[in-house]
């Protein structure tokens, strides 16, 4: 019988929640769960023999909700634990920053895994044109049967080496800090206006499966700034949706109108 895993991932976009959903479809009898839903309970249950922790990269750093969690992060030391880490294109310090903390709580070495993605920082960038998008695609399909053998094999992965620790430090810090990124915890987040109609078009549109109506109204699954389609004015809708401490909601907003 396989090992029973699981994957809490963390996704912006829906790119690592594809990708956990791959990993967990080859290794088989694997769990996926937000990482979110450690944030009040970060006891990872003894039934399961394998941890993996898959999330975004903002700006060569892992977001500060997953870095949080994971330093309350409760693991049996016979755990085995594995990281992926997806990027537009550079992973920075993210796996070593997320194994510094996990590995003295296990015994076995650490797997680590660099999947590059398409880029989905649009309020950096512009949008890659759909050719290279396949590309990146394609890529992703064989690199992630790749991760899955190795999880399965148990293979030693090599340890990632960062970039030039001051430099790139003060580069994270600025652009983090100007995208907000840096503000992402586990407090905080999203809020309604009373300009929502609770259509459920957001939660229709959210490629991360972040939002959810209910009877007590909008609510979310993760605290995330950078959930980019968590709006109705997708639809040109009156804003029914705001972030706490966030000014690029009309950037976003724009970006939506042209994807849609």
């Amino acid at each position: 019988m396989a090992e029973r895993t699981i994957i809490y991932y963390y996704t912006g976009s829906g790119n690592t929640l594809s990708v956990s959903k791959k990993i967990a479809e080859g290794l088989g009898n694997t769990d996926i769960k937000s990482i979110y839903t450690l944030k009040n309970n970060a006891i990872v249950p003894d039934k399961y023999d394998r941890v993996g922790i898959a999330t975004a990269t903002w700006f060569i750093r892992p977001p500060r909700i997953v870095k949080e969690i994971c330093e309350k992060l409760q693991l049996n030391p016979t755990q085995k634990v594995f990281i992926v880490a997806t990027c537009g294109g550079y992973d920075g310090f993210v796996l070593i920053d997320l194994k510094a903390i996990l590995q003295p709580k296990v015994n076995a070495p650490i797997q680590t895994f660099m999947l590059p993605m398409p880029p989905n920082h649009i309020v950096g960038f512009s949008p890659m044109p759909n050719g290279i998008v396949k590309i990146y695609l394609n890529h992703e399909k064989k690199a992630t049967k790749k991760i899955v053998k190795t999880i399965q094999t148990g293979k030693r992965t090599k340890d990632r080496k960062g970039p030039g620790r001051k430099a790139w430090n003060w580069c994270s810090r600025t652009f983090n800090l100007h995208l907000g990124v840096d503000r992402d915890s586990t407090e905080g987040g999203f809020y309604t206006t009373d300009t929502c109609t609770r259509c459920g078009i957001c939660e229709k549109i959210c490629q991360a499966g972040n939002i959810h109506l209910s009877e007590k109204g909008v609510e979310w699954v993760m605290i995330v700034s950078n959930v980019w389609l968590a709006s109705c004015g997708a639809h040109k809708k009156p804003f029914g949706i705001q972030m706490y401490q966030r000014i690029d909601v009309v950037i976003i907003i724009q970006i939506l109108h042209y994807l849609i």
